[in-house]
């Protein structure tokens, strides 16, 4: 990116320093920003810290090409841009709205819009921006839709989640189809056996976003090894590595030994899913 010739980027902010926009029609909004709205939209509400917005952003220095610069179409987290100029920008639109913009360059937000940082030294002059807010969605909806996309997952969907997790790390044991880490500071005697009356407490999560969707550390499980319809095969698999006393876990169960293609029944967890239980032994109690 080529900075602005010295007279001519002194010459715009000079005019700005003086409250003329460098932008016909635009008011300032804030020191080095000025807004010209082009569209109206039909949106009835600014968009709030929980909703997601589709924006296009065109960025280009003043009086090039539009787009020139950067250009993209993209869904941003208000909650995540609101503390940055993006997010004061996006939560002046309603959904259909139009602005142009005109902002100092060393203003604007380029990493929070996707943009490469220009350069040292060439972040003087100014951007134009062109800004579309083409969609607003509240959390709820928000939140809908990733259900119902997860609900589509697939066998190959599955793949990916597993390979992304386990990138770079070869230090994972495996036992009947379970891939797992012990904690070797903890634990000592045999392994349990089948028809063991055994007390666990686990915590498991996801593997693509690391949410715990199950705790029973305030509620340890009790049940007796090999007894069908207690817990998930997977977990079986765990409790026969685990040490007597004490022993620790850490467990990738993939979905074949956990809920399978269609999920678990209370719809938590999606179909196809691998995940990680981390597993610690409260008691063994005789055969």
């Amino acid at each position: 990116m080529r900075a602005w010739p010295l007279p001519l980027a002194a010459a715009v902010s000079l005019l700005a320093g003086c409250g003329h926009s460098p932008l016909p029609g635009a008011k300032r909004i804030a020191d080095g920003i000025f807004w010209k709205l082009r569209t109206l939209g039909e949106g009835e509400r600014l968009s709030t810290d929980s909703d997601s917005v589709l924006v296009r952003v065109r960025m280009a220095r003043l009086g090039a090409e539009p787009g020139s610069l950067f250009s993209t179409e993209r869904w941003y987290g208000m909650q995540g841009v609101r503390p940055t100029i993006a997010g004061m920008l996006f939560g002046k639109m309603r959904q259909g709205d139009s602005v142009s913009v005109a902002i100092e360059a060393a203003r604007v937000p380029w990493t929070v819009l996707g943009a490469a940082v220009p350069s040292a030294g060439a972040d003087t002059g100014w951007v134009a921006l062109e800004l579309s807010l083409l969609q607003q969605r509240s959390h709820a909806e928000s939140r809908a839709m990733a259900e119902a996309l997860l609900s589509l997952r697939t066998e190959a969907d599955e793949e990916r989640i597993l390979t992304a997790y386990l990138l770079g790390d070869s230090s994972w044991s495996e036992f009947l189809g379970v891939l797992y880490k012990l904690d070797t500071t903890r634990g000592r005697g045999e392994p349990i056996q089948s028809g063991d009356l055994i007390t666990i407490a686990y915590t498991a999560s996801f593997l693509d976003n690391g949410r715990v969707f199950d705790d029973t550390h305030r509620q340890p499980l009790t049940f007796r090894l090999g007894d069908p319809g207690q817990v998930i095969k997977g977990l079986e698999v765990a409790a026969h590595v685990l040490p007597r006393k004490g022993g620790k876990g850490r467990f990738i169960i993939p979905s074949k030994l956990a809920f399978g293609p269609t999920g678990s029944s209370s719809g938590i967890v999606p179909p196809w899913t691998p995940v990680l239980y981390e597993v610690e032994v409260v008691s063994v109690g005789p055969a």
